[in-house]
Formats: structure tokens, sequence, C-alpha cells
């Protein structure tokens, strides 16, 4: 570690020892919640593809700890704005089939500037698995396909393809058709994307199927 970081290692430590009771507090939650082991690199794919036994016992921390979260927990990480914090919370969301913050992800949906990490607000509402879950991923893409596409995926703020794999896996567990006027010809995915119909987002629909999966405790089969 060089000076600056050593510095920078400190300066943390310090607030976090003798710094405000809220900044301690936040402190606590994210070494609790999204720091503890790794947790949120793990998080952003690679457990899918973890032996059995360890999935099993990394599944078994986070069903402990979104048991363990208040909603005040869990809304203190999202207020804080950061990735680590917005990918962990979203997972102990979709864990804990947490409802509690349905209303939380419809705001930040919703807002001019949506969250970055959108997408993880995606399998949190494919876990919840309601009509309600349906219709609000339905509402955020009648506005998000609306903007332009970007050039580069890797740059979009919004997270419209996920919304729409969310939107299909939710079809296909309640037997509804949610996402088939935006597939139509003229449909807002086709006008969005310039592909055609729901098959080029078989792929996303099958990742929310193995997201939602490991979610609910179980072995994502996932494809190689």
């Amino acid at each position: 570690m060089d000076l600056g970081g050593l510095r920078g290692y400190t300066a943390t430590f310090l607030r976090g020892r003798f710094g405000s009771s809220e900044y301690r507090y936040q402190h606590q939650l994210i070494r609790r919640y999204v720091g503890h082991g790794g947790r949120y690199l793990h998080l952003r794919g690679g457990v899918l593809f973890w032996p059995r036994p360890r999935q099993k016992l990394f599944q078994y921390r986070l069903r402990w700890s979104a048991r363990r979260a208040s909603t005040h927990d869990l809304m203190t990480l999202l207020d804080t704005g950061g990735c680590r914090e917005q990918l962990a919370a979203s997972w102990l969301i979709a864990v804990g089939r947490r409802a509690d913050l349905r209303d939380r992800i419809a705001q930040d949906l919703r807002s001019d500037a949506p969250s970055g990490y959108g997408w993880d607000y995606c399998t949190a509402l494919a876990r919840l698995g309601t009509d309600q879950d349906a219709e609000l991923l339905r509402r955020y893409l009648d506005q998000a396909l609306l903007l332009p596409r970007p050039l580069d995926d890797d740059d979009d703020w919004h997270c419209q393809r996920q919304a729409m794999g969310a939107l299909l896996y939710l079809d296909g567990v309640l037997g509804t058709s949610y996402a088939q006027p935006l597939l139509t010809a003229g449909g807002l995915w086709r006008q969005w994307s310039g592909e055609e119909g729901a098959d080029s987002l078989e792929e996303e629909r099958e990742l929310i199927a193995q997201l939602v999966a490991f979610a609910a405790g179980e072995r994502p089969l996932i494809k190689t």
C-alpha cells in the first residue's frame, strides 16, 4: 500500500471509530452487509459458477443477513448511493423477498436519473414475483424505452434489457402478457432496440431466472 492509500485507509478507520453516530452506523452496515467476506464482489455474478457446497453456504449467509437487516438498514444502504451498497441491498431484498422495499424500488426506477445499478432491482422485482412487480417493470419500461439507445451498452445508466428480461420471466411465472405490447411490430421495444420480438431477449430472461433461483436458495443451472 502506498502512502496515499495508507492515509485514506487511516482516515476511513478513524471516521468509523470516532466520527458522528450516523457515520459510524453507516460504516457498521457496510461492513456487516456489504464488505463481509467480499460479498458485493461475489454478487456480481461469480457465485453462480461456484461449486454447490460453497454456494449453499453463501446462500445461507445471505438468508441470515436478509432476516437480520431492518427496513431502515436497507434504506440507509440504498441512500448511500454507492454501487457496492446498491448491489448488496438489492440482493438482500431479493433473498428476503422484502416487499416492504417495493415502494423504494419504484421511486428509484421512476426518478429522472435512475440508479446506474438498477438491473439489481430487476432481479429483486422478479424474485418478489407478483403482478404488482410486473406492472412496476412495465411502467418503468414505458418511460425508459422512450430514451435514446446508448451507442455503448456499457455506458447505459438505465436497465431496459434487464427489465425486459425480468418482465418476460414474470410473464412466464404468472401466466400473464405484460411484455407483449412492447414486443409487437410497432411496440416500444422494437423502436428502442431495432431487434425482433422476444427471441433476442431469451438470454436476459434466462439470466434473471438463474439469479432468482439463486436468491431462492436453489441451484442455478448455468448453461456452459
